[in-house]
C-alpha cells in the first residue's frame, strides 16, 4: 500500500506555530517600541526643559542687579562641576537677559555677544515672565529647532528682568537617536531570544506529535508496528501515545483476524461445493451405483442444504446490516414461542444428544416483534451451544422493569478470554479454527435483537459453561400491548 499524498499545501507544525509566534511577538514589540519612542521623546523634551529651567535659575542667582550683568564664578583647577552644569555647558547654550525696557543682553558660552538673529530676539512671552511665570517654548531658527526656558529675576520682590536659556534641539535629538538605537537593539534581542525559546520548546513539544504522525502514515501503509516515543512528560501527549499504541495493536489484531476469517469463510463455502461436485461426478460416471449411489445423492442433498443455509445467512446479514430487511410488528406470546422452539429442536436428529430445560412463567409474556426473527435468534443461540460441545441447554424466561429477559445457558466449553471481545464480530468463529459455519450467527442475532429495540450480550462464560442474555422490550404478563 502506498502512502496518500496530501493535495492541499501544508507546512510543518513547528514552522506554522513559530512563524505565527514571531509575527505576534514582532507586532507586540513594534507597538511597545512605538509607544516607548513617543514616551522617550516626550520625556526627553520635558527633561531638557527641566534642566534648562534649573540652569536658568542658577544663572538668575548669578545676576548682579547693580551692574546688570551675569557674574560667572571662576573655575579653579580640579573643581568638580555638577552634572546639570556639565550637561548644559556642553551644548552651546545661549543666555538672554531682558528688562522691562526691552533691552536684551545675550551671552553665548558665558561671553556677551551682539548678534542680529531671531535667536537673539526677545521672546513673545516676555511679559508673562515679567509677571512671575516660568515659560517653556520651542521655535525655529534657520531650519533648526531650539528650546528655550524663561524665568523671572526678582528685585525687592518684583520681577524686573527675564532670563532666558536656549539650546539647539539637534543636540538633544542626537541623544534621543542613541536611545532609539538602544531601544531597537533591545527589541531585536528580545525578538530573537523569544523566537529561540519558542523554537526549542515547540520542537520538544511537536517531536512526539511528528512521531505519531509518522506512525499514522506507517499504519495507513499497512505497517502495524510503528515506532512511538516511550515516555513523555506531558500528560495529554502520553495519553495520546498510549491510545495510539493500543489502536495500532488492535488494528494489527483485527487485520490478522480479517485475513484468517476470510480464509476460513472461503474454505467453509468451498468445502460443500467441492463435495457436491465430486459426489455428482461419481454418480454420473457410474463409479458408484445402486444403494451407494443413493447414499451419495443423499449426502449431496444435505451439503446443498448446508450451502443454502450459509448463503441465506449471508443474505440475511447483508440485508439487516444495510437496513433493507423490515421487521414485522405483531404481538407475540414469547412463552409459547420458546416452548415451541425447545420442542422442535428437542426432536431434531441434530440435537438428540442434548438435554433441554425451559423455565417459563405460568402466565403469558407478550412482546411486539417478528415471530420468525425471534425464533431465529433463539435457534442461533442453541446452534452456538451445540458447536461448543454442550450436552445440556437451559433457557430461562423472565420479566423485569418492563423488559423481557431470556437467558440461554449451556455446559459446553467456555469462550477463551482473548476471544470474548470478538464473539459478536462478523465472520468470527473463534477457536478451534476448524469450527463449521460462517461466524455470522451471533452477529446476526444481535442485529435482530437491536432491530426489535433490545440487545444481545454475553453475560458469563467459563469452565462451567456460557450464558447469553437477550433483552426485549415487553409488557406486563398477561396483557397484550
Amino acid at each position: 500500500m502506498c502512502k496518500k499524498v496530501v493535495n492541499h499545501k501544508t507546512v510543518p507544525m513547528l514552522t506554522y506555530w513559530t512563524s505565527r509566534y514571531v509575527l505576534v511577538l514582532l507586532l507586540s514589540l513594534l507597538v511597545l517600541a512605538i509607544i516607548s519612542g513617543i514616551w522617550i521623546r516626550f520625556n526627553a523634551y520635558e527633561h531638557i526643559y527641566n534642566l534648562l529651567e534649573m540652569r536658568a535659575e542658577q544663572l538668575a542667582g548669578m545676576y548682579d542687579r547693580e551692574t546688570q550683568e551675569i557674574v560667572f564664578p571662576a573655575r579653579q583647577q580640579g573643581e568638580i562641576e555638577s552634572n546639570r552644569y556639565k550637561f548644559t555647558s556642553s551644548f552651546s547654550e545661549v543666555v538672554q537677559i531682558a528688562g522691562r525696557s526691552g533691552k536684551v543682553q545675550t551671552y553665548k558660552k558665558e561671553k556677551p555677544v551682539n548678534e542680529i538673529s531671531v535667536l537673539y530676539e526677545i521672546s513673545a512671552q516676555h511679559q508673562e515672565v515679567l509677571d512671575g511665570r516660568t515659560i517653556h517654548e520651542k521655535f525655529e531658527v534657520d531650519g533648526q529647532t531650539w528650546l528655550r526656558v524663561g524665568v523671572p529675576i526678582y528685585q525687592d520682590g518684583t520681577a524686573g528682568w527675564a532670563l532666558y536659556v536656549s539650546l539647539p534641539a539637534r543636540n538633544m535629538l542626537q541623544q534621543i537617536s542613541r536611545l532609539y538605537g538602544s531601544l531597537a537593539l533591545v527589541t531585536v534581542t528580545i525578538l530573537i531570544a523569544g523566537w529561540l525559546v519558542l523554537y526549542f520548546l515547540s520542537r520538544g513539544l511537536t517531536r512526539p506529535l511528528r512521531q505519531v504522525a509518522t506512525a499514522a502514515q506507517d499504519i495507513a501503509g499497512g505497517k502495524y508496528d510503528p515506532a512511538l516515543p516511550e515516555q513523555v512528560k506531558e500528560r495529554e501527549l502520553q495519553q495520546l501515545i498510549v491510545s495510539f499504541s493500543d489502536m495500532a495493536k488492535q488494528l494489527k489484531q483485527l487485520e490478522q483476524l480479517r485475513t484468517d476469517l476470510l480464509a476460513g469463510v472461503s474454505h467453509e463455502l468451498r468445502t460443500p461445493i467441492t463435495s457436491i461436485r465430486g459426489m455428482i461426478q461419481a454418480v454420473q460416471s457410474k463409479v458408484v451405483t445402486g444403494s451407494e449411489a443413493e447414499e451419495f445423492l443423499k449426502i449431496t442433498l444435505n451439503e446443498a442444504k448446508r450451502l443454502q443455509l450459509m448463503v441465506e445467512e449471508l443474505l440475511d446479514f447483508s440485508s439487516f446490516e444495510a437496513g433493507a430487511a423490515p421487521i414485522r410488528q405483531e404481538t407475540v406470546d414469547l412463552s409459547r414461542l420458546v416452548a415451541e422452539v425447545v420442542r422442535q429442536l428437542g426432536s431434531s436428529p441434530e440435537f438428540l444428544n442434548l438435554r433441554f430445560a425451559a423455565n417459563l412463567p405460568a402466565e403469558q409474556v407478550w412482546v411486539k416483534g417478528d415471530a420468525g426473527r425471534l425464533r431465529q435468534i433463539i435457534i442461533n443461540l442453541f446452534n452456538n451451544s451445540q458447536r461448543a460441545s454442550a450436552t445440556a441447554i437451559r433457557i430461562d424466561l423472565s420479566t423485569e422493569a418492563g423488559q423481557v429477559i431470556i437467558d440461554v445457558w449451556d455446559n459446553g466449553r467456555g469462550i477463551a478470554l482473548k476471544d470474548q471481545p470478538y464473539v459478536f464480530e462478523r465472520f468470527y468463529r473463534g477457536l478451534p479454527a476448524k469450527k463449521k459455519g460462517l461466524g455470522l450467527g451471533l452477529t446476526l442475532s444481535r442485529l435482530l435483537a437491536r432491530a426489535h429495540g433490545g440487545d444481545l450480550s454475553l453475560r458469563s462464560t467459563g469452565a462451567e459453561g456460557t450464558v447469553f442474555r437477550l433483552y426485549l422490550p415487553g409488557s406486563f404478563p398477561g396483557q397484550e400491548t
